[in-house]
């Protein structure tokens, strides 16, 4: 590479920095543990949750199910390809096509996973106050079943659609996340608001005053009712999942939501400049702890963990290494001698 190439390369790096005073390296270091961690997690929750058949069948574990897919792809692509960044200084492979794939599941699994949450704190009463919502296979199907399934959809051919959209000649920068790239519909003032609104503002109305709401209901129809309307102990880890995950949200998608609103309306933006320089960083850390807040879905959890270590011991224990198995041959023949021997 020339002298000239190198200078320009390192103007744009400049001009596109993000401007985190945290070296790459160390945010290599801070995403693979968090990363490794959260995998762990993730499978583990998921392998009990399809292969418990009282779980599988909880309509309220369908919709953690589905985000915790939506975690696993991000921690299985993005986040490596983040990394591989951040270790060597450039982009993993250097073409356009996969700085759009690249930017395609960085969005729409993130999206997803939101506009799930928003309806979770949603459904939560409808399970829980007008269960013969779904008492039938038909009302499951309409109430339950195609929410998630348009959520889903809707995502997939959104992003789909419009991250390949690159009408305006954007260009690529390859030592930048994503490439640097974005669809060019973005420059459109309608169609960023109608995301602002569909993907930030409802989803973030939805979880906040959902599962706020959803606490004063129960706790208002537990004293006024004396339980005979509601059972506590038969909802209590439904409403408790639902806590776990929305305090996630309150903490990492709420605030940059509400801050970048709260410009929209006048706000300066130099309030706030810190939160919005990190938001794009921690934003991770929704799919990183995901997982962790569903570990209180698993009923008996110290008593899994613990079974899952014993099988572990016991294999470790029938295992025979070769040296082992050499030491009991030479016992094995003279046996076999003293048994000619006496015949």
């Amino acid at each position: 590479m020339s002298i000239s190439n190198i200078s320009s390369s390192n103007t744009i790096k400049l001009v596109f920095d993000d401007g985190i005073p945290i070296p790459y390296i160390v945010r290599f270091w801070v995403f693979l543990i968090s990363n490794i961690l959260s995998l762990i997690c993730c499978l583990f929750v998921l392998y009990h949750l399809l292969f418990d058949s009282n779980l599988r069948r909880g309509l309220h574990n369908h919709v953690i199910i589905i985000v915790l897919f939506m975690c696993l792809i991000a921690e299985l692509t993005t986040v490596p390809w983040s990394m591989y960044l951040f270790l060597y200084d450039v982009v993993w492979i250097q073409t356009p096509t996969f700085c759009m794939i690249w930017r395609f599941l960085d969005t729409t699994p993130y999206t997803i996973i939101a506009k799930l949450v928003g309806w979770a704190s949603v459904e939560r009463h409808i399970l829980i106050f007008h269960d013969q919502w779904v008492s039938t296979k038909k009302k499951r199907f309409f109430i339950h079943y195609l929410p998630l399934i348009f959520i889903v959809l809707y995502g997939v051919v959104v992003y789909g659609t419009t991250t390949p959209m690159n009408n305006c000649n954007r260009p690529f920068y390859y030592f930048i996340a994503f490439c640097t790239y974005y669809s060019c519909i973005y420059d459109s003032a309608v169609f960023s608001l109608y995301e602002f609104l569909t993907g930030g503002i409802l989803c973030s109305v939805l979880i906040g005053f959902g599962s706020t709401f959803l606490v004063l209901r129960v706790i208002i129809r537990k004293r006024h009712l004396q339980q005979q309307q509601i059972q506590w102990r038969k909802h209590r880890k439904m409403i408790l999942q639902l806590l776990s995950v929305s305090s996630l949200f309150f903490v990492l998608y709420l605030p940059p939501v509400i801050l970048a609103a709260a410009h929209q309306v006048g706000l300066p933006p130099d309030v706030g400049a810190q939160y919005t320089l990190y938001g794009p960083l921690f934003s991770y850390y929704i799919i990183f702890l995901f997982p962790f807040t569903c570990l209180s879905t698993i009923p008996q959890l110290g008593t899994r963990i613990k079974n899952i270590s014993r099988c572990r011991w016991r294999q470790q224990a029938n295992v025979v290494h070769p040296e082992q198995w050499a030491s009991r041959v030479p016992v094995v023949s003279r046996i076999n001698k003293q048994k000619t021997t006496i015949m």
